[in-house]
């Protein structure tokens, strides 16, 4: 497979739609995770900030409406399924023929890293990172192509898009060349917890201060 380019240019990604995966239960966090305040915003409208220069169109996926978002909704219909019932009802509704799919919780998501990764896409299924020899699919490219594949596995019980990466023409982008970016791969920390939080906000203060500029 070839490596991505060293340098990127952040530019308007076509044919995509973003997704913003705020349907979670937040279980070990103890509160919404989505409306959790980080730096001077909530962590969902942290999401929609960074993926709007990158995208036509952005949505968030949830479970019931929120209130106070100024970006279109999408309920999915998976009950219980996880987070490819989000992906799956966007990849339904929306009208370019990939979605970006991207976790709330992630808040240092690098935009030069998703365009490259979109450079990806030609004639395959996934486009999905891979950190410490596991997938991260919670940060990843889906095309049309694979959703039958999901509603199938959905059907089955089967809720894994981990698992589902091994079923469909993927393009799995190496921790090597997500470093060319994100050299120290902060695009997958995510915060399952009050310490996670706050290991993330320090380093948010740490780069204000090393960059005078909010990351």
């Amino acid at each position: 497979m070839a490596a991505m380019p060293t340098s990127c240019e952040v530019v308007m990604i076509e044919n995509c739609t973003a997704v913003i995966l705020a349907g979670g239960e937040s279980k070990r966090m103890g509160q919404d995770k989505a409306s959790l305040r980080f730096g001077h915003d909530s962590l969902v409208n942290r999401a929609i900030r960074h993926m709007q220069p990158l995208f036509d169109t952005v949505v968030i996926s949830v479970r019931e409406p929120r209130e106070h978002l100024l970006v279109p909704q999408l309920c999915d219909s998976g009950g219980d399924r996880g987070p490819m019932a989000g992906v799956a009802t966007a990849l339904e509704h929306v009208d370019s023929q990939w979605v970006f799919a991207l976790a709330c919780d992630m808040p240092f998501v690098s935009p030069e890293m998703v365009v490259a990764m979109a450079d990806k896409r030609a004639n395959q299924d996934v486009v999905v990172p891979c950190v410490d020899q596991v997938i991260q699919p919670l940060a990843a490219f889906y095309s049309k192509s694979c959703l039958s594949v999901m509603q199938a596995r959905m059907d089955e019980g089967r809720r894994s898009l981990r698992a589902l990466v091994a079923k469909v023409d993927a393009s799995i982008i190496s921790e090597e060349e997500l470093r060319a970016f994100d050299s120290e791969l902060l695009s997958f920390m995510d915060l399952d917890t009050q310490t996670d939080v706050l290991r993330a906000e320090q380093r948010l203060a740490l780069s204000k201060a090393k960059e005078g500029k909010v990351v």
